[in-house]
């Protein structure tokens, strides 16, 4: 039986329209490079369109791999797909902060970008910067790549050297606020030696629409927050933001499925504590949400940059989440948690934007699949598709009542090696103009709670870019 499902917790999994890195184009007073006008004649909608042009692109590169657009070319498809990790091999040769080709610098730093390499994508960024014009879409696509390359790695004082954003969109908002920001962001002082937190799940996660709760201080004050690796820095009620004196840096406006598509103003503050069990982060961007006041219950959200600064573990089976100091003796001790007869699942991921993680996988025998990993679904059904994914598994849809979303039927559905039986999937749920494309690969699902849970723990470790998973059949 399907049941209408609640999904107002879904959408802080969004793509800002500022914060995607787009592909380059060309100055309009210049002619297009071969790459742009091969670029313009693709007609690819769905990834069978993709997948149907994969064997002409590989065959053209086998035989001259000397030829630089022959290369590009092949390692363009290949960013498409998702297949991220072998396109970085492929551009790696026509790119480096000597190369005068901006095709292949965009190309290459935004592979390393999303592939976690931020020490070789800001070079890039940098080189493409040097030869790009002001006021160009290639300019303003490395500025972007620059930014977000300061911001993943806590150096928010470096943005100060970018120009001065001309409004509060997107990727201008993240510049204002990183250029306003006063010392490091996300300080870590550890309450004992073992460096390590436990923070309880207070609720029945194993309900239907039912996401972790966990209680942590913000400055002093409980605040009882789900976990959503859907969403940025760290969310708090507009009142709780305000109630706790918050300093703005910056303000934004955003769009979400939890607002209905609506835009929604938010302030983007600093708070100075956040304690977690037996540690505290110092430092730290919030974002005041528009929360309760559209019927949300808990205080907030726990969110993706928060879990990064550690080796986070969704511990399901006991109902906690614990945060590590980010060390190879941590990743040791997980994964001697997880045992070895027979060996954890490690799932490779990539990530975009500020915080959308995607990792492969595979959907009703379809493999090559594109999974955005957002823990923050809060219904019954494990996933939501797109209608480019729907129409290329030809599934049937389904309305439901008084909505404007559908369901359809899944077969099988999972990540890599984690693969699980018939489901159902949500349907036009996602408030993007083109979510599929939106991040320049296609993507094709977006997985939840209702997925995760049920496998026993989840590690995210951003040192490796890499997943782990308890074995199928394991104890964990």
């Amino acid at each position: 039986m399907i049941r209408t499902p609640r999904i107002a917790m879904i959408a802080l999994a969004a793509f800002p329209a500022d914060l995607a890195i787009g592909g380059c184009q060309a100055d309009a007073d210049s002619e297009p490079t071969y790459r742009e006008a091969a670029a313009e004649e693709e007609d690819f909608r769905l990834r069978s369109d993709v997948e149907a042009a994969f064997h002409d692109r590989a065959e053209a590169f086998a035989a001259d791999p000397d030829d630089g657009d022959a290369r590009w070319a092949f390692a363009d498809l290949l960013f498409k797909l998702g297949d991220l990790w072998e396109a970085a091999d492929v551009i790696a040769p026509l790119a480096d902060p000597s190369s005068s080709n901006v095709d292949d610098l965009q190309l290459a730093a935004r592979l390393a970008y999303v592939l976690g390499d931020y020490a070789r994508a800001e070079p890039l960024y940098r080189r493409m910067m040097e030869l790009t014009e002001e006021g160009s879409e290639a300019h303003a696509d490395a500025t972007r790549g620059l930014a977000l390359t300061f911001y993943q790695t806590n150096r928010f004082a470096n943005a100060r050297e970018l120009p001065a954003p001309e409004d509060s969109e997107g990727a201008s908002s993240l510049i204002t606020f990183m250029q306003a920001f006063e010392g490091d962001p996300y300080g870590i002082e550890w309450a004992t030696d073992e460096r390590i937190a436990h923070l309880p799940m207070t609720n029945d996660i194993t309900q239907p629409g039912a996401l972790p709760i966990v209680d942590l201080e913000v400055n002093g004050q409980t605040v009882s927050l789900i976990l959503d690796t859907g969403g940025d820095r760290l969310y708090l009620d507009k009142d709780i933001y305000a109630s706790l004196g918050l300093t703005t840096l910056a303000n934004r406006e955003a769009t979400y499925a939890y607002t209905g598509g609506q835009t929604v103003e938010e302030p983007l503050g600093v708070a100075e504590t956040v304690t977690m069990g037996d540690v505290t982060v110092t430092n730290v961007p919030v974002v005041g949400a528009t929360w309760k006041e559209i019927g949300q219950t808990s205080d907030g959200v726990l969110t993706t940059q928060l879990l990064k600064q550690f080796l986070s573990t969704m511990d399901y089976d006991n109902r906690r989440i614990t945060l590590r100091a980010r060390t190879p003796e941590a990743l040791a001790q997980v994964m001697a948690t997880l045992g070895d007869a027979p060996p954890p699942v490690q799932a490779p991921f990539y990530m975009t934007a500020t915080h959308i993680m995607f990792a492969k996988g595979s959907l009703n025998g379809h493999e090559d699949i594109n999974y955005f990993l957002d823990s923050g679904l809060a219904m019954s059904m494990p996933m939501i598709l797109v209608d480019e994914t729907v129409e290329l598994l030809g599934l049937e849809t389904n309305a439901i009542e008084g909505t404007n979303y559908y369901w359809t039927s899944i077969e099988s559905h999972g990540l890599n090696g984690l693969t699980s039986g018939a489901t159902q999937a949500l349907g036009n749920v996602f408030v993007e103009d083109d979510f599929f494309w939106q991040g320049g690969f296609m993507a094709d699902a977006l997985i939840s709670h209702q997925y995760l849970w049920p496998l026993g723990s989840w590690t995210i470790d951003f040192d490796n870019m890499t997943y782990y998973f308890p074995a199928p059949g394991s104890e964990g």
